[in-house]
């Protein structure tokens, strides 16, 4: 699987969802079963500073048996001025297994822009 992801794009006081799903590289692409996993999805600076943070349970969802992932990032987690740290922002998706072991699944560059409304 490929880590490198495409730029998110998103507007400042915004809802944002993706969703992708984990299979094998094997000829029959099987889902990988993430039965007791973990996930974490973190927007970060280009110092490593968190400026949003989603997991299993809060933003993150899991489909077990289909190897799915789906994030969902709420109005709140960037309502307010676009700040200069989110210039350069990187983000990634990892999944920690019950036996402790890490992945990186998706990783690359997160842009946020300042909307036009303001509430």
């Amino acid at each position: 699987m490929s880590t490198q992801a495409p730029t998110i794009s998103m507007v400042a006081g915004t809802t944002y969802r993706f969703s992708a799903a984990w299979a094998s590289e094997d000829a029959a692409a099987t889902p990988v079963d993430l039965t007791g996993c973990e996930a974490t999805f973190v927007v970060a600076t280009t110092q490593g500073t968190p400026l949003l943070n989603c997991e299993t349970g809060n933003g993150i969802e899991l489909v077990h048996s289909e190897g799915g992932i789906s994030v969902h990032i709420r109005p709140e987690q960037t309502a307010g001025a676009v700040s200069p740290e989110w210039s350069g922002a990187r983000y990634e998706l990892r999944i920690t297994f019950p036996s402790g072991d890490v992945y990186s699944l998706l990783r690359g560059h997160f842009q946020l822009t300042p909307g036009v409304l303001h509430e």
